[in-house]
């Protein structure tokens, strides 16, 4: 099987992540301990792309917006298009991080990171590995939380409890 093909077969686990991320951070549940005292905080702003796949090709809708709730993004949600991409922000104590997630490959684009707060003059290299270290926090909190999407997703408690309640949330956004 091709690379392509397989990204194709496999994409509805990322679009299933989005969905399941925002719904976590909507319904006030987009807290996630990820171990040794450390809560991540997820939620989702400003610009969201939708995609369907039918006779007639690709339709996308783009949600972009200051709107917390994003109402036409949860309608299209609710006329089974799925997540293509989501702008999310990341908050561990004082620290955020913002990016954009596609849901095929679960890319990461336009990453911001909190300010690095070295010194430049008295250690340029400590600047660079700084960033660095901030770049690992988010990416390792972010699959860690997919990892717990993952073990949620595979267990019985998907379908008796997770999966309807999100289907519940998507048909209230109409």
């Amino acid at each position: 099987m091709q690379l392509m093909d397989k990204a194709k077969a496999t994409r509805f686990l990322g679009q299933e992540f989005l969905v399941w991320l925002w719904y976590k951070s909507e319904t006030g549940e987009g807290a996630f301990d990820l171990g040794e005292s450390v809560t991540a905080h997820v939620w989702f702003e400003r610009k969201m792309i939708l995609e369907s796949e039918g006779d007639g090709g690709t339709e996308k809708v783009t949600c972009a917006g200051e709107s917390q709730q994003f109402k036409e993004a949860r309608f299209a949600l609710a006329q089974n298009k799925t997540i293509r991409e989501a702008m999310i922000r990341l908050a561990m104590g004082d620290n955020e991080w913002s990016f954009v997630l596609d849901a095929t490959w679960l890319n990461y684009r336009s990453l911001k990171t909190p300010k690095v707060m070295q010194d430049r003059r008295e250690d340029p290299d400590g600047l660079f590995f700084e960033k660095v270290s901030l770049i690992y926090k988010a990416l390792s909190a972010m699959d860690a939380i997919y990892a717990q999407f993952v073990r949620l997703r595979l267990s019985p408690e998907w379908e008796a409890t997770e999966l309807p309640a999100i289907l519940g949330w998507i048909r209230e956004g109409r």
